[in-house]
This record gives structure tokens, sequence and C-alpha cells, in this order.
């Protein structure tokens, strides 16, 4: 495997993620893809699946997924949109809410976990330097 700084993003990114999802799995139940969507809608009060979908920049299908699980454990509520059969709004149940306020209790000590290995200002400069090139990767 090269020592290419994509490699090095994407290995990062999948350690993070993975060590995320394990965390949340075993202390709260629901997996990262589900505290994604979860996340989104509760910042989002009665957003559709197309916007959590673009805002996460994933796919409907993968979204709903996560919706039938996340609607399974009580978590959100779906309900229909007046006019329109197909669509439906989603809003956080009280659950989903205390769920979530554990979740990224979970994960910003899972984060710290891996980025405490550098020093306050290194964590900020890495925040920056981020920031920017997802800037630019957005066009």
């Amino acid at each position: 495997m090269s020592s290419r700084l994509y490699w090095q993003i994407h290995k990062l990114a999948f350690l993070l993620e993975k060590r995320a999802d394990e965390s949340l799995k075993s202390q709260v139940g629901i997996g990262l893809a589900q505290y994604k969507v979860l996340e989104a809608i509760g910042r989002n009060t009665l957003a559709k699946q197309n916007l959590i979908a673009n805002l996460l920049d994933q796919t409907e299908a993968s979204v709903s997924r996560q919706i039938k699980i996340l609607q399974k454990k009580d978590l959100i509520v779906v309900g229909s949109v007046m006019g329109n059969k197909r669509a439906r709004e989603l809003s956080i149940t009280e659950l989903g809410e205390e769920l979530l306020i554990q979740s990224s209790e979970i994960l910003d000590y899972t984060q710290a976990e891996i980025l405490g290995a550098l020093s306050y200002q290194e964590q900020r400069h890495f925040q920056e330097l981020f920031d920017r090139m997802l800037s630019k990767a957005r066009g």
C-alpha cells in the first residue's frame, strides 16, 4: 500500500469510523450509520428523507434503510406529508434525543482517544486543513 496522502486519509477515516461504530453499537445499540441519520434529523425537524440524504452525501436508499432501523427502535417518527403520498416528514422522539446526547458523548470520547495523540494546537491546525480540503473537494 502506498503512503500517498489519500491512502492515509482513507485509512484514518476508516479506523475512526470503525472504532466509532463499535463503540456506539456496544454502548447504545446503534451504529454510526444510524447515528448520522439520527443527528441529521435532530438538527432538521420535519425534514424529508431526500434532504437528509443530501446533507449526509448519501443515497436515499441508504438513508431509507437507516430510517427503518431508527423507527423500529422508537428513536424517530415518520409522518405523512399532506398532498404527497410518497414524501415523509421525519422527527426525533424524546428517546431519540436522549440517545443522541449519549452517542455524541461516546463519539467525543472515541475521537479524543485517537486525536489525543496531537496537541491542542495541532488538532486545531488539523481541523483547519481538513475544512479547507473539504471546501475544495466540494467545489
